[in-house]
């Protein structure tokens, strides 16, 4: 079985690397640090590893994953504070790209071929902040609400059509 782990060069991405490792999945590990995923990748020798450099603030470079997995972890994103009206309109799109369209891109690609084998998993990560909303955060309170509410509408499309697929 093969896992792709997006913002798997540190935090909750390392982490689920490590895990998933452990369960004998081959990974292939996505970020924008090259030395931390081959320090990682040196760590989980176990099981086949793969290592792609990317950055999705580029909406494109998510559309260069697509292959047969297993098991999708959709965690790469970041936030960008400070008040709305000061934060640079282009930060922002990057933070829309990494966090909101990068995850329905891969989550898109990657279900229609799980539902069609009906057999996969998908992990989209969200936050505390996809239930709430905030000042001096705006964006990224937004992002993970599309995050959140997205996979919650996935997973019960799958339950109904009694999918083997679990998101």
């Amino acid at each position: 079985m093969k896992a792709l782990i997006t913002g798997a060069s540190s935090g909750i991405g390392k982490e689920i690397a490590r895990y998933l490792a452990e369960l004998g999945y081959d990974l292939i590990l996505v970020s924008r640090s090259t030395d931390k995923l081959n320090k990682l990748k040196e760590e989980l020798s176990n099981v086949n590893v793969r290592v792609i450099t990317l950055d999705f603030s580029r909406e494109s470079d998510s559309l260069d994953l697509y292959e047969h997995i297993d098991f999708l972890v959709n965690n790469a994103g970041f936030g960008a504070y400070g008040k709305f009206l000061d934060v640079p309109l282009e930060r922002e799109l990057e933070l829309i790209h990494t966090n909101v369209s990068t995850v329905h891109i891969l989550t898109k690609l990657f279900l229609k071929d799980m539902a069609e084998r009906n057999s996969g998993y998908i992990l989209n990560v969200g936050s505390a902040a996809g239930f709430l909303a905030g000042p001096t955060f705006a964006s990224y309170y937004a992002s993970k609400n599309y995050v959140v509410r997205l996979t919650q509408a996935i997973h019960e499309e799958m339950r109904r059509d009694n999918k083997n697929v679990k998101v």
